[in-house]
């Protein structure tokens, strides 16, 4: 019996030219963003040198051909009134989850998809896998890694945006479709807010009372389109802060407050929410780290094998930050 990890792709030993008014598109293509200038493109170079890759399809029972690779190159057929497009046939009609693994194999390997069109594609492979797509186990993100040919953390990424509000989903994806994406509306942001959100639901859920996921959602595209936000990575200073919250190292009035600022407030940062609430307790971690690392050097250190000079410099080193701990510690 063929596990769900499983794939096999045979084709028919030769290539044949289909009837275009016999083809279908692939319900199972997410693929809704197709560019006017770069069909414009594929139709001049079909005009002047022919389809030069054959499209690949299966064959139903009804005898109508259907599209696992090649919808902008039948798309340009059909505008230049083509009868016929030459294609790879399947052997065999693949099942509704053999036929996504074999998009996801084809399809993602180019990047053609947008992010969500590949999160919706996870989603429909989940439920013809008969499962949640919000109770996955281990073992089915690994089946999903084999099916579809992404690392685990692509999967768990584009997983991830599924757990969003669906106002949140269709602003992404209605972005996704435009030839020029709406500004500030990057994909990633949903992916670096993923565990800043879920640690916000868990400690401090009086911030969601007053305002939305999609809200929160919100602020972090226009911090983004304003250039507050120059990487996504800066988000994951909010991610620090909530960790000290969570261990007891921040005032949850203090995090509220902050956070609030951070959501009305186009200019404040993830760092500056760091900088007010958390930054003092890493600065004195690493303080405290790297005074041991000190101490214990200082006593393994053996003095008869410095030079004079050596010892002088050393010395000095050693009054500065005594005269620092003194001044900044001791009263």
């Amino acid at each position: 019996m063929k596990r769900q990890d499983e794939l096999a792709v045979e084709y028919e030993d030769r290539i044949i030219e289909i009837p275009i008014n016999k083809i279908e598109s692939n319900r199972f293509n997410p693929r809704k963003k197709f560019v006017e200038s770069e069909e414009d493109e594929l139709i001049d170079s079909i005009t002047s040198k022919g389809v030069l890759n054959p499209i690949i399809v299966y064959k139903k029972r009804s005898g109508a051909y259907v599209l696992l690779d090649g919808e902008r190159r039948y798309r340009a057929c059909q505008k230049l009134n083509y009868e016929t497009i030459p294609a790879h046939v399947l052997k065999h009609e693949p099942d509704p989850l053999e036929n996504l693994s074999m998009m996801f194999h084809i399809h993602n390997v180019r990047e053609e998809w947008t992010d969500f069109a590949i999160a919706l594609s996870l989603r429909e492979v989940t439920k013809e896998m008969g499962k949640d797509v919000n109770k996955l186990m281990p073992e089915d993100i690994k089946t999903l890694t084999k099916l579809t040919s992404m690392s685990d953390y692509k999967v768990r990424k584009y997983l991830s945006f599924l757990q969003y509000p669906q106002e949140v989903v269709d602003r992404f994806l209605e972005s996704e479709k435009k030839e020029h994406p709406d500004k500030g509306v990057d994909p990633d942001i949903l992916a670096e807010m993923h565990r800043p959100i879920q640690m916000i639901k868990k400690e401090i859920p009086s911030v969601l009372q007053k305002y939305t996921v999609a809200r929160i959602i919100d602020a972090c595209i226009k911090k983004k389109a304003h250039n507050t936000i120059k990487t996504n990575r800066e988000f994951r200073f909010l991610t620090k802060s909530l960790a000290a919250l969570k261990d007891g190292r921040v005032r949850p009035e203090v995090m509220e407050e902050k956070l609030i600022e951070f959501i009305r407030d186009v200019d404040i940062s993830p760092e500056k929410v760091y900088e007010a609430t958390s930054e003092i307790i890493y600065q004195l971690k690493a303080i405290l780290e790297k005074s041991q690392f000190l101490f214990e050097e200082l006593q393994n250190l053996d003095l008869r094998k410095l030079t004079e000079a050596e010892r002088t410099t050393l010395a000095e080193r050693l009054n500065k930050l005594h005269t620092v701990i003194r001044e900044k510690i001791v009263k």
